[in-house]
Formats: structure tokens, sequence, C-alpha cells
């Protein structure tokens, strides 16, 4: 042992060991990943509990992995969020059908009344639509106190009140509404989505709308449209999305909730409405701003038209559709199994023959133009007689005096051609009707082709042997000519 080496032995011997183990550890990914998963949750725990740029590193990953698993298992996370969200649509629907039936019952309700008729003079007078002056008297109604209450807690977040009504306790108003809310779910129901949405206090309203965090209520003097709990709705949805650190943190002090006043303030300022008098009906104009009630009943007319918009088109789509798929599976040489609508292109699956004419110009009768379909499908060779009759025609080149048609599962070969023709595809014409594809017995050599042969060819021989050939070649239909005597004759 050299001298360096007893020196290091004395210096780092006794933790040669330790430093050997330290060093392997290291090195050892497995163990170092192990060793991370220990400290790894604490870690994560304690950064997020004394600042916010653990949270602030982790929100870019945990989105796009959130987007990335949505976009890869989407049927997952709609069962995940059904129960959820199936409530909350239900019972937007359910208002939404509530709000339509009771602004149509009270336009009904006063235009078949005395009043109603004295209403419709007035609107007459004043130049107004009949439905706007009806909604606007009957419709009378003030907003007067709005609270914004914490549910978990009870306590008053924020409240706003108008200028010239009475100020009450904010604190016993919260309380109340906490109270009335816990006393309906112990009596009456056992579900946290049946709550307390409206109560009546002589001659006031208090619609209450109801947040995952918070809830929003509303003390009106008269009767208010349906509509209303939706402008709640709206303004109670974009606090709480705007304000849900404070909302999370909130004990009690509303210090962090002082601008949330101005989002109250619409409620209170577009809906307390005075009943107008006979002068101010007369000054009104018809571009007076629309009532809630008309907008929505603007808004129900334009949604039905887009419906009917939507449906049209639909309708035109699903006839091409069902025109398309009849007309090619009519047509011979194809086999369709599926057509469908693919982004603006008609996609066709199935087989389809070589040879098969797709019927363009009738499709484009019907709106569907070359343009439109996108064929997908596989080749194959069909035996339809239509078709061996196409590939027939390509093959023999039959003159024009030569009919072809289908008849009972073969090709019939019928009417006259010349003898010349005839012997170049006498071969192929007994195949052909040897393996039952064709019925040519009704064929029949030209005779006057037959005599320019005779004469072209057998100008030497003696007029028997003419005589024979003519009545051989001539006289007969050309599937008794013998092969040998064409073969001969070749």
């Amino acid at each position: 042992m050299s001298q360096i080496d007893e020196l290091r032995e004395i210096l780092v011997g006794g933790n040669a060991q330790e430093i050997a183990e330290l060093r392997e550890r290291l090195e050892n990914l497995d163990q170092r990943t192990r060793d991370v998963a220990e400290v790894l949750a604490p870690a994560i725990g304690e950064g997020i509990s004394k600042d916010d740029q653990l949270i602030e590193a982790f929100k870019a990953p945990v989105s796009q992995s959130l987007k990335s698993a949505i976009r890869t298992e989407p049927d997952s996370y709609a069962e995940i969020l059904y129960p959820v969200m199936a409530p909350a649509i239900r019972r937007s629907i359910s208002q939404a059908i509530s709000s339509m039936l009771v602004t149509i019952n009270q336009t009904i309700a006063s235009a078949t009344s005395k009043e109603g008729l004295q209403l419709r003079f007035e609107a007459w007078r004043a130049g107004v639509p009949y439905g706007q002056l009806a909604l606007r008297r009957s419709l009378i109604y003030r907003v007067e106190h709005i609270y914004l209450i914490d549910r978990e807690s009870g306590m008053m977040v924020t409240e706003y009140t108008k200028a010239e009504t009475s100020i009450l306790d904010s604190d016993a108003v919260s309380a109340m509404f906490t109270a009335i809310q816990s006393f309906v779910q112990d009596s009456f129901s056992q579900s946290e989505d049946d709550r307390l949405t409206d109560l009546k206090v002589g001659e006031y309203n208090v619609w209450v709308a109801h947040g995952s965090k918070l809830m929003l209520a509303a003390v009106i003097d008269g009767d208010p449209p349906e509509s209303l709990k939706f402008e709640m709705y709206d303004v109670l949805d974009g606090i709480q999305s705007d304000y849900a650190q404070q909302i999370a943190d909130f004990d009690g002090d509303n210090e962090a909730f002082g601008e949330v006043s101005g989002r109250l303030e619409p409620l209170l300022q577009l809906r307390a409405r005075e009943e107008p008098d006979a002068e101010a009906d007369g000054a009104q104009s018809q571009d007076e701003p629309q009532t809630p009630g008309t907008r929505k009943v603007l808004l129900i007319a334009a949604a039905a038209i887009i419906a009917l918009v939507a449906l049209y088109f639909w309708a035109v789509a699903a006839n091409q559709r069902l025109v398309t798929e009849t007309m090619l599976a009519q047509t011979p040489g194809l086999a369709i199994s599926n057509v469908s609508w693919e982004g603006d292109k008609l996609r066709v699956e199935g087989l389809r023959d070589p040879d098969a004419e797709i019927p363009f110009a009738k499709l484009a009768a019907h709106g569907v133009t070359e343009a439109d379909l996108e064929f997908a499908t596989v080749p194959f060779r069909s035996l339809q007689p239509a078709m061996e009759m196409t590939r027939l025609q390509g093959e023999l080149q039959p003159p024009s005096s030569l009919t072809m048609h289908p008849l009972e599962g073969r090709i019939s070969v019928a009417g006259t051609a010349p003898v010349t023709w005839l012997m170049q595809h006498d071969a192929r014409l007994r195949q052909l009707a040897m393996e039952k594809r064709i019925d040519y017995s009704q064929l029949h050599a030209d005779t006057a082709t037959v005599l320019d042969y005779i004469i072209a060819n057998y100008s030497q021989a003696l007029p028997a042997r003419q005589s024979e050939l003519l009545a051989q070649l001539g006289h007969q239909p050309w599937h008794k000519v013998p092969a040998k005597t064409v073969l001969q004759l070749k």
C-alpha cells in the first residue's frame, strides 16, 4: 500500500463504507425515486400552505393534463359530471318554461279583460306595441334589497339597498335565510338539491338564487317576471367565478368584497319600475328599450326560426343521403353498406365493380354533385347480368345489328352480325355459352357478308361447295355451325 493510500485510509477509512453507500444510493435511479416519493407529498403540502407559487406552477400542467384526459375519454368525464350537471340543466329548463308560461298567462289575462281592451286602445293611441304596454302595466315591481350570503356559515357577505328604502338588519336577515333554509331541508326534503327559492312576506316577494358557495336573495315589492331569476343567477355565477379565492377564505370580513356591490346595483336599477301614467304612455315611442318579457318573446321567436332553419337543412341533408343511398343501391356493380355525411361530403362505403357507372346526372337532379361524394369502396367483380353485359360489350365490340340484354340470369345475344366478326369471336362465344353466361341461339350470320366471304375466298370452288358453305354459315343459327368448320374456314 502506498503512502497516499495509507493517508486516505487514515483520513476517511472509517467513513468509506458510508460514502460508498451514499454513492450507490445517488446512482440508483429506483432508490432515488423512492426517496423523492417519501417527501413529495409533504413538500407539496408545505409549499401550497406557504405561498401561491407552487399553485401557479401546477396550473398549466394540470390544465393541459385535464384537457388531454377529457379529449381522450369524454364519455368517462361525462359520466362523472352527469350527476352534477343533470339537476342543474333540469332546473334551468324548468325555470325557463315556468317563466314563459307566467308571461303568456299574464298577457292573455290582460288581453281578454275589460282593462285589456282599454289597454289595446291606449297602445294604439300611443303608437306602441300592445304586448310591450301590457307587460309594462301588468308586471309592476321594484327590487328594494339585495343580499349576498355565505351558504356554509350563513354570514352576510355584502348587501345593496335602494337609497329611498329602509335599511334592514343584515345579520338578522342572513340568519333568517339560513334558518328557513335549514328548516325546509330538515322538514320537507332530504336532498341538498331541494332548496327554498322564493317566499312571500305580505306584499313582498323574496327570491333566492343558490350557488355552490353563496346565495343571492332579493326582496321585491310587487310581482316580478320570472326572467329576474335568470338575472340573479347570472350575477351570482359571475361573483362566484371572479371571487373564488376570497369566498374560500371568507371568515366574516367583507372588505375583500367591496367592489361586489357594483355588480348588485344593476339588479335594482334595471328592475325598479314606476307605474307609468297616461302622459308617459303618450310620449312613449317605439324606440324605447324592450321589456324583459318582450325580449324573451323575441328570443323564443328567434330560437324557433333558428330551429326551423336548422331542421330544414337537416331534412335536406337527410334527403340527399337517402336519395344517394337508394340510387347507388340500385346501380349495377355497387354493393353499398353505408352512406353518411362526414363534414361536407357524403362518404360511400361498400363494394364497387371497376366497370360500374355512377349515376351522377340523376344524383345532380337532387342536389348531389360528384364533388359531394367520397367513395371508400373495395374493388370486386360483380356477377350481375347488367355488369356482365357491360364487360362483354367492351370485350367483343359487337356491331350495331346485334343486341344484348339480360334474360333469366344470362345475357341474350341476338340479331345478325358479319360472318368475319362471328368467326373471329367464335371460340369466345362458345366458351361463354358453355359457362351458361350467354345465350346466342338467336344469333345469325348476315347472308350478304357470307356471300361476300365465299366469293372472296372460294371463287374457284365447285358450285356444290359454295352452296354447302352458304347453307352452313348463312341459313342456320350460328351456334349450330360446327366449330370444326369454323376452324377450317379460318
